[in-house]
């Protein structure tokens, strides 16, 4: 019997894609938002949809970082629906929990005092968290390694436990309270690359400033999506044993500093990003460990030498 799965069925997997990927452009046109990058990601999933059984079976695996960049491109059109916008909440608990010299909050301290090996370092690492997830992505799926489509998944899981916080509780990073005050929220803030700022007028470059720029959510500071990255690949590379373990806990020690260093985030933030890591992680795991078992527990049972089933 034929499946009527999309994901064992090649016909209805291209067709579900081209629809999902028709409705999004379509959103995107239709609400003023698009950019050439909407246009390039889109087609680029029509063509890896059609273009033959090996492309399909990276799409396959890699359809759910398509649906990341949706939902976290689209955040503006859910922005009315969030809670109250908190300003000063978790300025006021961090400096509580983690107090810094002067009665300051971390964030705070090293906004007044940078200096260039830590705005290069850190700058450094906020530019490359994202790509350690992509190469690793890329070279499961190389490796047909069978991590390469839980990676996938659990980054979108992390995604999305990030944009329901945002929308349920909202809250300014420390970069919006060092510039508005910690008083009523204001709603025509533009995004900032806060230190990263530094980073790019030392190599006379707007990387940060262009990136930062696409942001529709000022208010996303909780959980912080840049500590829970590297943290959720130390958890999937945990099995490459010490050296891999080590370099990629160094990696995520890096860029969680890096939050707190360049003002993006409290150290509350990034404590809830990694919440968010494990919990992603641990979740899909055990979501494919559970599909694994039923796979093998439905494969049919090989046959006695000879053919012979009686007792």
């Amino acid at each position: 019997m034929t499946s009527r799965s999309p994901a064992k069925n090649p016909n209805a997997f291209k067709w579900l894609v081209t629809v999902l990927a028709a409705g999004h452009f379509a959103l995107v046109f239709i609400t003023g938002r698009i950019r050439w990058e909407h246009v390039a990601a889109d087609l680029l999933l029509v063509v890896l949809a059609w273009a033959g059984a090996g492309p399909r079976r990276f799409l396959r695996g890699a359809f759910p970082l398509w649906l990341t960049g949706m939902i976290l491109d689209s955040q503006s059109l859910w922005l009315g629906v969030r809670g109250a916008i908190h300003t000063g909440d978790l300025w006021n608990l961090e400096r509580t929990l983690f107090p810094a010299p002067g009665g300051m909050i971390w964030p705070e301290w090293w906004w007044h005092n940078p200096n260039t090996p830590l705005d290069l370092l850190c700058g450094f690492a906020y530019a490359a968290y994202l790509y350690e997830v992509f190469i690793v992505a890329l070279w499961f799926f190389f490796k047909k390694d069978r991590r390469f489509e839980s990676l996938c998944w659990a980054f979108f899981v992390v995604n999305a436990i990030g944009v329901v916080i945002y929308v349920l509780y909202p809250a300014a990073p420390p970069w919006y309270v060092l510039k508005y005050g910690p008083g009523p929220a204001n709603l025509a803030a533009l995004p900032s690359p806060a230190g990263t700022a530094r980073f790019d007028a030392f190599f006379g470059i707007h990387y940060f400033a262009n990136f930062y720029s696409r942001n529709p959510n000022v208010f996303g500071a909780m959980p912080s999506l840049h500590a829970a990255y590297p943290l959720m690949m130390v958890l999937v590379l945990w099995h490459r044993g010490v050296a891999w373990r080590v370099g990629t806990i160094i990696f995520a020690l890096l860029v969680a500093f890096s939050a707190i260093y360049l003002t993006h985030h409290y150290i509350l933030d990034v404590l809830a990003g990694s919440v968010a890591a494990i919990v992603a992680f641990v979740v899909v795991r055990a979501v494919f460990a559970r599909w694994s078992s039923e796979a093998s527990q439905a494969a049919p049972m090989p046959l006695p030498s000879g053919g012979n089933t009686r007792a």
